[in-house]
């Protein structure tokens, strides 16, 4: 016999299944069923869930199964999470991707609960006021952020962990594939931003200035305002843009380390592409950030741009420097293995959190440079 619960666990696995754009049949065939109606009769409430099938609706859905248990409503009507190149032709990935991006944020929160991480240093918002945004603005915003983050010389070097070890700022790499370059979201949990893994180290770096455009600002902007589907950029996503740029390469840095290298009034093309990897930002961004600047003219650019000599040399010389970040933070999993060896998480739960199974925590933790068990166990006496 069947209860109120089951029909509300019903209904909630419902909810999320359509709000992943998943199919019953998509589902029922992950899940082992032999027909997809046993699916709608566990979404009816007339077929009871067991234990291991509600775990893995759980892990099939990217939600903890606590969610399910609880009285708490749909998650999808909760929040919203902000896109870069939004994809409105895949709905169903980016549903997916979300999800996976916001179980992330949330397990990463209630890491920072248990073990009483304090949350006093966020970045706070830009106080500008929406209509006096404009070029000059996001480059005085610029500007005023660099010096805040204490970002140093060669801000792309440090941006990422000033983000997430000072303000709190959960930054997760997954393989985007057609969903989009890059969102962000804040809620309870703070502020994150999603990133695209298969981008070159230099694009994740200026989608990650972008990306902070948007946390700063979060709520000054409708978000149909930056969800364009007309083809062209929206303004708010020029200035993300502009102010990535900035950001990443200051003016007064960057002139000093550009007459450095000028020969005669010239240049050399290898000592471009030498300061772009300096910067840690493309090439591309960098020759248009010394337009910008007045340094080189457009239209060198842009026959550069069409360059396939230039092209492949900038690629070959930076085709050393590729590589595919984990998706998890070394900060996260640090939390979690902390959390573990306190005793405040279960083994299961670690593995959960770590995106494995218990006998796969060891190699995950080795990627981090941890073992198990040993010296990352022994606490200091301390003053």
């Amino acid at each position: 016999m069947t209860t109120k619960f089951d029909k509300n666990l019903g209904e909630k696995l419902e909810a999320v299944r359509e709000m992943l754009k998943l199919s019953k049949k998509e589902v029922a065939s992950k899940m082992g069923f032999e027909s997809y109606q046993i699916l709608s009769n566990i979404e009816d409430g007339t077929r009871k869930v067991q234990a291991h099938e509600l775990a893995l609706f759980a892990k099939i859905y990217l939600q903890d199964i606590n969610y399910f248990l609880s009285d708490e409503a749909d998650l999808g009507s909760k929040l919203c999470v902000l896109w870069r190149d939004y994809n409105s032709c895949n709905e169903q990935s980016v549903r997916l991707k979300e999800s996976e991006f916001l179980k992330y944020c949330r397990n990463y929160y209630e890491l920072e609960k248990v073990l009483g991480v304090s949350h006093k240093n966020r970045l706070p918002a830009e106080d500008l006021a929406k209509e006096d945004f404009c070029d000059e603005r996001i480059r005085e915003i610029a500007n005023k952020y660099y010096h805040l983050m204490q970002l140093g010389a060669r801000p792309g070097c440090s941006l990422a962990k000033v983000l997430e070890e000072k303000y709190n700022i959960k930054i997760l790499y997954l393989d985007l594939a057609d969903a989009g370059s890059g969102a962000s979201a804040v809620d309870e949990f703070g502020a994150a931003i999603l990133l695209n893994c298969a981008n070159a180290p230099w694009r994740r770096n200026f989608d990650l200035a972008h990306e902070l455009f948007h946390i700063i600002t979060w709520g000054k902007f409708p978000h149909e305002a930056i969800h364009s589907t007309t083809g062209e950029k929206p303004l708010v996503e020029k200035w993300a843009d502009r102010f990535a740029s900035e950001l990443l390469l200051p003016a007064d840095e960057l002139l000093a380390e550009f007459d450095k290298r000028k020969e005669s009034g010239k240049i050399a093309l290898i000592d471009i592409i030498g300061l772009a990897r300096e910067f840690m930002v493309s090439t591309q961004a960098l020759l248009w950030r010394l337009v910008n600047l007045k340094q080189i003219d457009g239209k060198i650019v842009e026959k550069l741009e069409k360059d396939m000599e230039f092209r492949k040399l900038d690629h070959d010389l930076r085709v050393g420097d590729l590589h595919r970040p984990n998706p998890l933070s070394a900060r996260y999993v640090n939390l979690a293995l902390k959390a573990y060896q306190k005793g405040v998480m279960s083994k299961g739960k670690l593995a959960e959190y770590l995106a494995t199974d218990r006998m796969g925590i060891k190699q995950v933790l080795a990627q981090f440079g941890y073992a198990e068990q040993g010296a990352a166990d022994v606490e200091l006496a301390v003053a």
